[in-house]
Parts: structure tokens; sequence; C-alpha cells
């Protein structure tokens, strides 16, 4: 179907052509005189280009899309350069490209750059650049670009479609936090027992085989230059390492600052040297274990980078063998209800409940019975001093 509209329009230019050509001919031949054939040969020249153009087939060889910087977070502008390499040096008048794309976001875009006429003469070879300005947290495809050939007066026009995917991901924004140990309390008799997100990295207790991700401080080279293998040093804890922060990722008003407090714990976490399991409640439940360096990190990015909202969420943390030895839950969600309250009392020992919303949320009497989750209001806009303010008494 493509190649017979291909063929209609290619054909509809060519009998456009001829038949200019035909009607200054025979103007200049009938009409007579100097100014017949003044305007005959002076339009001769473009309506011979514009035959010899559709005569030439032109093709794409390749196309290259670079985005500047290669890690954009929300909210941040990327420089895009398309370079474009043709088949043949024939002087096109001008050509007009299009980027071809799959989001709402790349549409709104188009106003600032994306649609653009080039003069490129004898060029094989030629590229434009374009900048995308506050750009929304997602994954943002490029499907690839329309390119339109023309002659000097629209006479002659050819269209090459050439397919070059490419996603944009825009990772959610990462705010700066004051960090601080974070502990949980719950009443166990007279008794308080806390938990930390911290290992004590000043004193090795002993070695374990390397796992990918372990920081390159963690080496143990003296048994490396022995055995020729790989082991690192296991810490003594300072208190229960058995901590996960979950992300609830029901659909609402406040979903995307919801993202941005989730990668901001778990940069500032990981930049503490704290290790922390994360998993991801949506559609279907996501785990990362333990967190420990950069490359697992990314991994978690790229994920809330992509993440969408459902209209429902199923998780069960009881259900997950992962989470067997899960000691203290951090929840991240956007309301409190009964219902989730008295799911996380029968699920973990102890839980903080982070409520991301313009209002703290209210008190219910079942809240207040349940002494093993802390329950903590977060501004969407400011959290700067949450992890110091847990740790208040």
């Amino acid at each position: 179907m493509k190649k017979w509209k291909a063929f209609i329009e290619k054909s509809k230019h060519f009998l456009l052509v001829s038949l200019l050509m035909v009607i200054t001919f025979c103007y200049a031949m009938f009409q007579g005189g100097f100014v017949s054939w003044f305007v005959f040969f002076t339009v001769s020249p473009f309506l011979l280009y514009a035959f010899i153009f559709l005569l030439v087939r032109e093709e794409i060889l390749l196309v290259e899309r670079k985005i500047e910087p290669s890690h954009i977070e929300s909210g941040q502008s990327a420089k895009v350069i398309i370079t474009v390499e043709r088949k043949t040096r024939f002087p096109f008048a001008y050509i007009m490209m299009e980027e071809l794309v799959n989001s709402e976001a790349l549409v709104q875009s188009k106003v600032q750059g994306t649609n653009v006429i080039k003069f490129v003469g004898f060029k094989k070879k030629f590229s434009w650049n374009y900048v995308l300005e506050n750009m929304p947290r997602g994954e943002h495809r490029y499907l690839g670009v329309n390119i339109v050939f023309c002659d000097f007066f629209g006479w002659a026009k050819k269209l090459v479609a050439a397919e070059k995917e490419q996603v944009i991901l825009i990772y959610p924004k990462v705010r700066e936090m004051k960090y601080a140990a974070l502990q949980t309390k719950f009443d166990v008799g007279a008794m308080m027992s806390p938990y930390s997100i911290v290992k004590d990295t000043s004193m090795a207790v002993g070695l374990r085989e390397y796992v990918p991700g372990d920081r390159f401080s963690w080496i143990h080279w003296k048994s490396f230059a022995k055995t020729q293998t790989l082991q690192s040093k296991e810490f003594e804890d300072r208190q229960s390492q058995e901590l996960m922060l979950v992300l609830h990722g029901e659909k609402s008003p406040l979903f995307e600052e919801k993202i941005e407090l989730v990668a901001s714990m778990l940069q500032t976490i990981v930049e503490e040297r704290g290790d922390i399991s994360f998993v991801s409640a949506g559609a279907k439940t996501k785990v990362f274990p333990t967190i420990q360096g950069n490359k697992q990190l990314d991994q978690v990015m790229y994920h809330l980078a992509a993440i969408k909202p459902v209209e429902s969420v199923k998780f069960q943390l009881r259900n997950q063998q992962a989470f067997k030895h899960v000691a203290t839950l951090l929840y991240v969600t956007n309301e409190v209800s009964d219902e989730l309250l008295h799911s996380l009392s029968e699920m973990v020992k102890s839980c903080i409940c982070f409520v991301v919303a313009e209002q703290p949320p209210i008190q219910t009497e079942l809240a207040k019975r349940f002494k093993q989750i802390q329950v903590v209001h977060v501004n969407p806009t400011d959290y700067y001093h949450l992890f110091t303010e847990v740790m208040k008494p």
C-alpha cells in the first residue's frame, strides 16, 4: 500500500512538471514575440532541474541521533544532534526534516525545532540540532525521521522515511537530603529495639565470595594475592541490616513527587555507604536485592525512570520468600488507610510509613494501636531534613 502511495505521489509530480513544460513551450510557439520566449527560456532550467530531480533515486544511508547529556533528570534540558548521510551528491534545492516520535512530551517539543528546513547543496552528510526543554520523567521514544527533498518551487517532491528508533530515558530528580542513621523503635516489653541501615566498615569480621557491586575498598587484596580469587570483607553490623524500601506504585496526583522521594532516599543512603533493598509494588512486584554500590543503584534508577502508575496495587510481603527476614520496612505511599496499616502490621515487626501529601494524614484510632508502625508525613516540596526528623523522639 505504501509503495502504491509513493508511486502515485511521484507520478503526480512527474505529470505536473511535464504539463508545465508543454504549456510554456506551446505558449512560446503560438504567442510568439520576445516576452513569450523569454518566459519559456527563463522557466525551462527550473523545469529541466525538476525533471532530472524526479529521475534521481535518493536514499538515506545513515541516521544518527546524539543526545547530550547522556544522563538527564526530570526538569532538565537536553540537546539533540541529528546527523544524516545520503547516497548521492545531487544538489537538492532544500530539504525538510521532521522527527517521528511516540511521546506526548516530544510531540510538544516539536514546536521548538524538530521540524527544520536545510540547504545542503552537494553535501552527502549534514546535521542539525535542537533543544528539548523541561523534559518530564519517563521513556520517550523516537521512531525515525521523515525527509522531504524539494526543488526550487515545490513542483517536484520526494519523501524518504528513515527508521531510527531510539529511547530517551529521563531519570527522576534527585534532591539533596541531610543524612542520619535511620532507626525505628517499637515496644518489646520494656526494651526499645533499633534498626540501622549502616555497616561498621572499620571492623572486618570475615571474608566471603566477591559479588558484583561490592565496593572496591571491600576487596581483600592479601587473599587475592595468594589465591588469585576475589573475596570481599564481611563487616560487623552496627545494628540489624534487614531494611527494605517499598514504593507504592498506585496512581495519584503526587506520583512524581513520590518517585523523587524514593530516588533521593536511595541515592543518599548509597552515598553514605548504607545497605538497603528496594521493592517496586505496582502491576507486578519488582525486587532489587541489597543495593551496595553505584552499579546496583543505576539499575534501580533505570526502573524508576521507566515506571508508570497503576490503578491498584496488590502487594503481599509475607508471600515473598525474599522478604522472609525483613525486620524493618520503609513504605512510601500517598495515603494511609486502616486496611494498609493492618496489612503492614501483619507483614513486619517494624515499619516507617512515609506519606507524601500536602497535608499531614489524620491519625485514626487503629493507627494509634499499631505501635510498631510509625507514620511520617513528607512535604512533597521539602524533605531535606526527613532523616533527622524521623530520629526525633
